[in-house]
């Protein structure tokens, strides 16, 4: 796979999974679904925040020209916390609540995901071939 259309297509997923995170985020209370009630708020926010901390990971690493963990790190979770930062501000607009405990899953989470990421990182750089992830 070329370089510039990992670095893209990377960067448009994680782009579009904010997308999804905001619209699932926003939705009223009474339009969530009972089963995403069911599995706890903390869980959620943790499992979305990993999944958005992975593919960030993986878009930063792309897009800079430094190799290693410390080319991502600080990009993703300051812009991970940041975006966590704002969608707990703006859920009052539509019936939710700002939770600053749902702000530090979201950090849980974007850290976990940052860390599933180093530990596929060479093997993704193998796979797909792209030698920014070695």
């Amino acid at each position: 796979m070329a370089r510039n259309m990992a670095k893209n297509l990377t960067t448009f997923v994680a782009f579009s999974y904010l997308v999804f995170m905001f619209i699932m985020t926003h939705l009223p209370k009474h339009c969530i679904p009972r089963t995403l009630e069911l599995a706890g708020d903390k869980l959620l926010h943790t499992s979305a925040f990993l999944v958005l901390g992975f593919l960030l990971s993986l878009a930063v690493q792309l897009r800079v020209r430094s190799y290693g963990w410390y080319a991502y790190v600080i990009p993703t979770f300051v812009f991970g916390l940041l975006y966590g930062w704002f969608d707990e501000l703006t859920q009052p607009l539509v019936g939710r609540y700002y939770d600053l405990m749902d702000l530090a899953v979201d950090g849980l989470g974007l850290v976990m995901g940052m860390l599933l990421f180093e530990g596929v990182r060479r093997l993704l750089a193998r796979v797909l071939r792209i030698e920014e992830l070695q």
